[in-house]
């Protein structure tokens, strides 16, 4: 608990977080100065610097529409209510004031550049994407609409929609030289966006955003072992910030610290090793996994990639059979060890992404986040039906009192002994990807 200790320390000491502008580096810094201090002779510790863009609703947005009719008047305008009728996407573009700006219904969910004719000096209307998810990104769609010289964008739901769209305005695999957008992009509800089509000719809006979006350099820790066959190296990796809004004392302070722990031990007591092992804190998780995917792709443009098993359960078809391997050392000891578990899938989530979509084997632990605790998980694990698994989940409330310290050791307990036993294979490669190789440790 002692790292948790520091790093609730850390957010303490910056306003309660610890993202990437906001004690992050202090973080980085308190794990590589560990590192050098009580593992530099195990393995050599570095710095991976990257950009990443940064965006902050500073102000509550407003958005009016009035008619523009002769004979009409102030009076005549509507205000719109922020997060009931309209949000502005994340990433939705810096400060921005519109006033009396002429609207115009982009056909074709704006999916390609021809379906934004005269839209040049107006604000794109454009139905959000159907069920069926089959129409573009609501980045590209928006992206065209810039090009096309628009002045904002507004997407409004589908009738069956409720929830107000809110996703990331920009490319989500972020690197440094991908475009930002520069224009407001905001979400409607689906009666204020069918309204606005109807009367595009007869009304005006007025848009305001005071937010901030800047590209900052942040940076991954890793500490990569001296010994074992660089050709089977093991990723174990757990990311370091946390929400702007918290200290990230569960998500993920708590995996941080184990990876930490779990480097300083081997180091104190020189485990040896057949395969190498990165012991790696990724940087803006928070943000679009932006860390562990410049990792990744700073491993495919040397040609590494291959080489890489991460430490997280289920996979792409491709990958079963390796990461259901991983998967079968942690059943192995909460069932030699008599914890209860449940499995969950790998189909979004952290930093196994990444490694998952260049086809690299992964596997892992997680503890839960915001979503619901059913009846059957109340009996079998305590807590509360229908509450969120973790309540502070991304929340101020997630500093070092919202850890279980018998979930911490149960956890760092199973990784160590799923990292050791990988790290001592024989063969690793051969293990992971063919059925006939028995597990063998020397």
């Amino acid at each position: 608990m002692n790292h948790l200790q520091e790093l609730d320390k850390i957010a303490r000491e910056h306003s309660n977080s610890r993202s990437v502008v906001n004690g992050f580096n202090a973080s980085a810094d308190y794990v590589r100065d560990q590192l050098l201090a009580g593992a530099a002779g195990y393995c050599d510790v570095s710095i991976q610097e990257f950009k990443v863009p940064v965006w902050k609703e500073l102000e509550i947005p407003e958005f009016s529409s009035v008619l523009n009719l002769p004979g009409s008047t102030p009076q005549e305008r509507v205000e719109y209510q922020h997060m009931n009728d309209f949000r502005v996407f994340q990433d939705g573009g810096p400060s921005t004031t519109l006033r009396k700006q002429r609207i115009r219904f982009v056909p074709n969910h704006g999916c390609k550049l021809k379906d934004h004719s005269q839209i040049a000096g107006k604000v794109a209307i454009i139905e959000a994407r159907g069920e069926d998810g089959l129409q573009c990104d609501y980045w590209i769609a928006a992206r065209n609409a810039e090009k096309a010289g628009a002045s904002g964008v507004i997407f409004y739901n589908t009738a069956k929609q409720v929830a107000l769209i809110y996703t990331r305005m920009r490319v989500i695999p972020w690197k440094e030289g991908d475009p930002l957008i520069s224009i407001p992009v905001l979400s409607v509800s689906y009666s204020i966006g069918t309204n606005l089509v109807q009367h595009e000719s007869t009304l005006l809006i007025d848009i305001r955003t005071r937010n901030s979006q800047t590209v900052e350099t942040t940076r991954n820790v890793l500490c990569t072992t001296k010994d074992g066959n660089d050709q089977d190296t093991i990723v174990v990796g757990s990311h370091l910030d946390s929400v702007p809004d918290g200290p990230g004392m569960v998500d993920n302070g708590s995996g941080s610290s184990v990876n930490l722990e779990m480097a300083l031990l081997m180091a104190k007591y020189r485990f040896s090793l057949k395969s190498r092992i990165v012991f790696a804190w990724w940087g803006a998780e928070e943000i679009g996994l932006l860390g562990s995917r410049h990792y990744v792709r700073q491993l495919v443009a040397e040609g590494k990639k291959q080489e890489v098993v991460h430490n997280g359960t289920t996979a792409p078809e491709s990958l079963i059979q390796p990461s259901v391997k991983i998967q079968d050392l942690f059943l192995q000891y909460f069932s030699v060890y008599r914890h209860d578990y449940e499995l969950t899938d790998m189909f979004s989530g952290s930093d196994f992404i990444p490694f998952l979509l260049e086809g690299i084997p992964a596997g892992g632990l997680l503890t839960g986040a915001d979503e619901q605790k059913s009846v059957e998980q109340r009996k079998r694990f305590g807590g509360f039906a229908g509450a969120p698994l973790d309540p502070c989940y991304h929340q101020s409330c997630d500093n070092i009192d919202n850890v279980s310290k018998e979930a911490i050791q149960t956890m760092s307990q199973a990784a160590l002994y799923v990292v050791t036993k990988l790290a001592k294979a024989k063969n690793l490669r051969g293990w992971l990807y063919d059925e006939s190789w028995s597990f063998r440790i020397l």
